[in-house]
């Protein structure tokens, strides 16, 4: 009976994968802080942009809402937002919608409707902001591929889905492990973020 039951649609990681990423992505932390905190940052708005635009991709749930809650903080609109999730680059100035294609190549996802031009990051940032939304892209990927690990453990455990081949129950209950270890505490952070926010009258 459970071969009948449908394998879980959303793209996953293994631990031995995540382990893989996490080694990949520790030599370029202090990138991904400079782009998240640093003197000459990131700008929030366009962090948010691409880390809901790969979060949208990879359809993890739990980054979707968490982003759209920061992007929202960031200036980023619901029309924009929506048109992230419709895949309507065009819609976004120039700067934004390069760095946006060029994220979403590099999590792994065709951008059939963008010209070439869209994907030159070097016409609108520094080298130094290249590589740090590289980074940023890496980590959100995994953040992303952990959350949807979460759901296929959920949906083994109850029956839901089928997980992928390659996949063991010890194995998911490593990665929701790591994964809780992070969400939990950005949830709270996030969630006084827009407490705060709401309390200035600032929500949109």
């Amino acid at each position: 009976m459970s071969s009948e039951r449908p394998v879980f649609p959303k793209p996953t990681f293994t631990a031995a994968e995540l382990a893989s990423a996490l080694s990949e992505l520790l030599p370029r932390l202090p990138r991904l802080l400079w782009a998240a905190a640093g003197p000459k940052r990131i700008d929030p708005r366009l962090r948010e942009i691409v880390l809901l635009a790969v979060s949208e991709a990879n359809r993890c749930r739990y980054c979707r809402a968490a982003h759209g809650e920061l992007a929202r903080g960031a200036g980023v609109t619901d029309e924009e937002m929506a048109a992230l999730r419709r895949r309507r680059w065009q819609e976004l100035p120039p700067r934004e919608r390069a760095a946006v294609v060029s994220a979403l190549r590099r999590a792994g996802f065709g951008v059939p409707d963008a010209t070439p031009e869209d994907a030159e990051l070097e016409r609108h940032f520094l080298p130094e902001e290249v590589a740090a939304l590289a980074a940023l892209v890496d980590a959100i990927r995994i953040a992303n591929l952990s959350g949807n690990t979460v759901d296929m453990l959920l949906d083994r455990l109850r029956g839901a889905h089928r997980p992928r081949r390659d996949s063991t129950l010890a194995s998911e209950l490593a990665v929701a492990a790591l994964w809780l270890l992070g969400a939990v505490p950005a949830a709270f952070g996030i969630g006084a973020a827009g407490l705060l926010r709401r309390l200035r009258g600032d929500d949109r």
